[in-house]
């Protein structure tokens, strides 16, 4: 079994594209609804997930989930689970939530995607350099500066270049202020005005596209990827 093991989200129809988490030896990640003091777990917009609702641990070789006392439960392979027992996870074990409604995929491959966390190896390869005192980008001689709020949009869609992220998150990232309890909700109308903002700004390097049910995600542009490689 491999050293990380990937813990997925899965969002409706779109198969490991959700928010993820790495779960490490001897670690444990909670699962729970998303609410001000989420912190550094796996959270999830859905009022019939509780806030602490389950936990996934990783204890030498082996995977178990355990159920917190969440009020909708925790189902393994169809079966739901006595709260505050682990379980081993084996590699193809069906884990769910609410009855079905929400699904963890646990990914046993060991295959650490490039999540491109701005690696200075990285950066240079792709002529990409991330300034965040001075919130630009550098994209081989061009320097893009953005405002903050466009920053942390493309900061958060670059660490998953080419993968989907749900809007739900690119409101908690980017306006973690407005998604306290008794606050303002963020408008869909915000996202997607801030999206095209973003784009215009990025020009011909990068291109963040919207697709109904299924989230935002950015790309490099085939035309500038194509003059990288003459360039070389």
């Amino acid at each position: 079994m491999p050293d990380i093991v990937k813990i997925i989200l899965d969002t409706a129809g779109q198969k490991g594209h959700g928010s993820f988490l790495y779960l490490e030896q001897g670690k444990s990640i909670t699962i729970g609804r998303h609410t001000r003091s989420s912190g550094d777990m796996l959270a999830i917009y859905n009022q019939l997930v509780s806030k602490r609702h389950c936990c996934i641990s990783r204890v030498r070789q082996d995977v178990y989930v355990e159920d917190l006392g969440s009020k909708n439960g925790t189902e393994l392979n169809g079966q739901r689970l006595i709260p505050h027992r682990k379980y081993p996870v084996a590699p193809g074990d069906r884990l769910t939530l609410v009855s079905g409604l929400v699904r963890l995929q646990v990914d046993f491959d060991g295959d650490l995607e490039e999540t491109r966390e701005y690696a200075v190896s990285d950066l240079l390869e792709r002529e990409v350099q991330l300034h965040d005192h001075l919130q630009s980008i550098q994209i081989g001689h061009e320097q893009v500066t953005l405002s903050k709020k466009e920053y942390l949009l493309f900061k958060l869609l670059h660490d998953r270049l080419d993968h989907f992220v749900t809007k739900e998150e690119i409101m908690q990232r980017v306006w973690p202020e407005r998604c306290m309890e008794n606050t303002e909700l963020v408008g869909i109308d915000e996202v997607n005005s801030l999206i095209y903002r973003t784009n215009k700004k990025l020009g011909s390097s990068f291109v963040i596209k919207s697709v109904y049910k299924k989230g935002v995600y950015m790309k490099r542009e085939e035309s500038y990827a194509g003059s990288e490689a003459s360039n070389s």
